[in-house]
């Protein structure tokens, strides 16, 4: 394999350099095309089955909304009639574009432009269609009246499914590529005049018809923009300009209707079937997964007949991640909080290198130039991960480490580590090896997979602060959990421990009960044909996703505010039952009154026990046991599709927002703070270095913690050395660690940055595992950034 050299370009002289500035400088708009005639043909056709309606409504849409091809672009296909425009969906909850409509261009957090005339039509011709019709209120219909009143504990959240829908997957895209959608077409037809009468007539019928009419109402969009592109070309004057249009007509009058044969159609190809999932149902963090593997042998046969060249396929590459870029939601005002940053919200994995189905290492030349178009770009979107195991090329290793010292944003995965843990969770070796990463670090099947991996986060410390109350919410002074004894009558750590179990417990049954009943409102109002299609399972079950039909079915529940709770239960086991310093009963009113007039006490649980992430045994070993406790409460249930609740650590935005709601934890933290992000340790606390956080880390049983998880870590990349960055990550991977990701932005340049924002305006961090422009989020996201520990190698 020859491997492509970095070569550096200044892309500001260049068509991705052009194109990105352009994207950069756009303002973020609120487009109404999707929701009107999304609202146009569910309102004519409201009476038929969920499917045909579903499927009619998609095709109306596509054969409606808008086609645009901007200058010097090559791959096509726009969302919305804005450049950075956000589509809403008033299918799924429409009370809040109501409640946000009219201050959505007012806000500080996430503006969002809108015209009058938008906002006429939405509160005059579109939300009122939706009401009593909605997801968000199939759902509340549907919700025992106990689980929605410990819904609005800030204990656990569904938000996002709510709100967007499932999302969270990658697509077969291997099949539409080597087949098209005739061939998929074919084996839905073939497969639907198979069935018995009766089951043609019924459920399965209509499941196929609406697949087909949402495959069609794709190729339709597809020659829509062939169109275009050719009307173009015959006002082009530019030679060089007519004949990309022109070839741009011709490639889209190929894919995705016809399997793929050049290397630009596949890239486009792939586009159009990421695009026309993003239209159906908007679900956050649909992702294109392994784009180095999907894409070689249409590489790999251009270069051997000479129709490509390196440099053109790394430019095609960027203009793909560039569409990336456009793709965005635009977030209910109430939950920015809880996802700070707005550029993240739709958080499109891309991923590299990895092992093959058999085993063997799998890194191609696609593999670096993948690699090396997503530095060219440097967005927020798509979010980039790369695989490695023991077999990956040094020069993989090199090129990814040199481009995080330089600030590229990258995750780190070991392969090794997450195939054992898929297939613990029940996936063939083979597919756990081929795992695709959706959203910020979710590994699951590629193309096999509806797994609502972004489902649920459930705030843990809030849990523990309910076992030192009695149940009492010390932030809103209520009776909030159920009463498992009043701290004064705990005799033993391990009757504490018993309290946050049962605690943990409860609000898991709940959390369980509320997912089972939002599932099935999606599935009763909105199913998914045209993803159903491209999914490996509902064809050959002749069942829709929403309902199970994938061959892997999961929902992720996300642990919030780890490191609090290990250090806090840790300074309650040494400091009162071990060394006896403090009584549980003055600890507990301590956190009923947030330390006032205990701030000696409060330093002393703050600073002087140890903390997790600095390889001391007695805090990481609280730690393994805490995740047990954490992966045993979630194993019984069985989620509506039929597949179990997988564990997850990590936390997007809502480390601040969950924090905000949780009262002082005996780990030293104030009311109200930020909670930990992920698996790494809380702000500060970690002070032995980067190789006692990995240690910590390695020691944990993360083969069950199937949903992912977030390790952040920080560098002044300008003092880092490539080789000693390398061999950091290969240790901690050897030891079973799952995924890394580093800031490598001085601290000097985020204080910049808060002073003068509009000379930063590109200046990304990492938030969680996913990453946002520096400036556009709140001081609080800011100062967290900044406030993470700088290490040195």
């Amino acid at each position: 394999m020859s491997v492509p050299a970095v070569g550096r370009v200044k892309q500001a002289d260049t068509r991705v350099g052009r194109v990105r500035d352009r994207l950069i400088d756009a303002p973020q708009e609120v487009c109404v095309e999707r929701a009107r005639y999304l609202t146009q043909a569910m309102s004519a056709h409201w009476a038929e089955p969920p499917l045909t309606r579903m499927s009619l409504a998609f095709q109306h849409v596509l054969e409606n909304i808008s086609v645009i091809i901007r200058d010097e672009e090559v791959i096509v296909g726009c969302r919305t009639s804005k450049l950075k425009g956000a589509p809403l969906f008033p299918e799924n909850k429409a009370r809040w574009i109501r409640g946000d409509v009219d201050g959505f261009d007012l806000r500080q957090l996430q503006r969002v432009l809108i015209t009058p005339e938008e906002k006429r039509e939405l509160k005059e011709d579109i939300l009122p269609f939706w009401e009593g019709r909605t997801v968000e209120e199939r759902f509340e219909s549907l919700l025992p009246p106990d689980v929605i009143e410990d819904m609005d504990k800030y204990v656990f959240t569904l938000m996002l499914e709510i709100t967007y829908g499932i999302g969270h997957f990658t697509m077969n895209h291997r099949r539409v590529l080597a087949d098209g959608f005739t061939g998929i077409m074919a084996e839905v037809r073939a497969r639907c005049e198979a069935l018995p009468a009766k089951e043609k007539a019924g459920e399965k019928g209509l499941f196929y018809q609406a697949v087909i009419r949402s495959l069609e109402a794709g190729i339709s969009l597809a020659r829509r923009y062939a169109d275009q592109a050719e009307s173009m070309a015959g006002r082009e004057s530019n030679p060089a300009r007519n004949e990309e249009l022109k070839e741009m007509a011709r490639v889209c009058r190929r894919v995705p209707e016809h399997p793929a044969e050049t290397f630009h159609e596949a890239v486009q190809a792939m586009y159009f079937v990421h695009l026309l999932a993003q239209i159906e149902s908007g679900g956050n963090s649909i992702s294109l997964g392994r784009i180095d593997q999907n894409l070689y042998p249409y590489y790999r046969r251009d270069i051997e007949a000479g129709r490509i060249t390196p440099e053109r396929a790394r430019e095609l590459l960027a203009l793909l991640y560039l569409k990336v870029g456009e793709i965005f939601n635009v977030l209910e005002e109430a939950y920015i909080p809880g996802g700070e940053g707005p550029e993240g919200k739709t958080t499109q994995n891309v991923t590299v290198g990895g092992l093959d189905l058999e085993g063997e290492d799998a890194t191609n030349e696609l593999s670096y130039l993948a690699l090396d178009a997503y530095a060219d770009v440097r967005t927020v979107q798509p979010n980039f991960g790369v695989r490695f195991n023991s077999r990956t090329p040094e020069g993989l290793w090199t090129r990814a480490a040199e481009y995080v010292r330089d600030g590229v944003l990258l995750h780190f995965f070991n392969d090794e580590a997450i195939a054992a843990s898929l297939i613990e969770a029940g996936h063939s070796p083979a597919d756990a090896r081929d795992y695709g990463v959706v959203g910020c670090l979710e590994p699951n099947a590629q193309g096999k997979t509806f797994g609502s991996t972004f489902a649920v986060q459930i705030n843990g410390a809030k849990c523990l602060e309910f076992a030192l109350s009695n149940g009492v919410d010390n932030i809103f002074g209520q009776q909030s959990g159920p009463a498992t004894g009043a701290p004064s009558s705990f005799a033993s750590f391990e009757d504490l421990w018993g309290a946050f179990k049962k605690q943990l417990a409860y609000f898991i049954q709940q959390m369980v009960k509320g997912m089972n009943c939002l599932d099935q409102a999606i599935a009763e109002i909105l199913p998914s044909p045209l993803a159903s299609a491209l999914i490996e399972g509902p064809l050959e079950k002749g069942l829709d996703l929403t309902r199970g039909g994938a061959l892997y079915n999961s929902t992720g529940v996300q642990l919030i505010g780890f490191s609090n709770i290990v250090d806090s239960l840790n300074s309650v086991k040494k400091e009162v039952f071990e060394v006896g310093r403090f009584s549980l009963s003055d600890l507990a009113a301590w956190l009923a009154d947030d330390w006032t007039g205990a701030e000696p006490p409060r330093a002393h649980l703050a600073q002087k026990v140890p903390k997790y992430g600095n390889d001391v045994d007695e805090a990481d070993d609280l730690a393994a046991r805490v995740i047990n406790l954490f992966a045993d409460e979630l194993k019984p249930y069985v989620n509506y599709r039929g597949g179990a609740f997988w564990p997850g650590i990590f936390s997007v935005g809502f480390h601040v927002g969950l924090g905000a709601f949780t009262g002082a934890t005996p780990d030293g933290r104030f009311a109200g703070e930020i909670l930990g992000n992920g698996v790494t340790p809380s702000n500060g606390a970690a002070v032995r270095g980067p190789t006692a956080i990995m240690n910590s880390v390695a020691k944990l049983p993360l083969r069950r913690v199937h949903n992912g998880l977030n390790l952040n870590m920080r560098f002044s990349g300008k003092q880092v050395k490539t080789d000693h960055l390398i061999a950091l990550i290969q240790s901690y991977f050897q030891k079973g660690g799952v995924q890394v990701q580093f800031n490598m932005v001085d601290s000097a340049v985020l204080r910049a940055a808060q002073i003068e924002p509009d000379k930063h305006r590109d200046l990304i961090v990492r938030v969680s595992g996913y990453s946002a422009v520096f400036v556009n989020l709140s001081d609080i996201a800011q100062n967290e950034i900044i406030n993470r520990v700088a290490y040195s190698l």
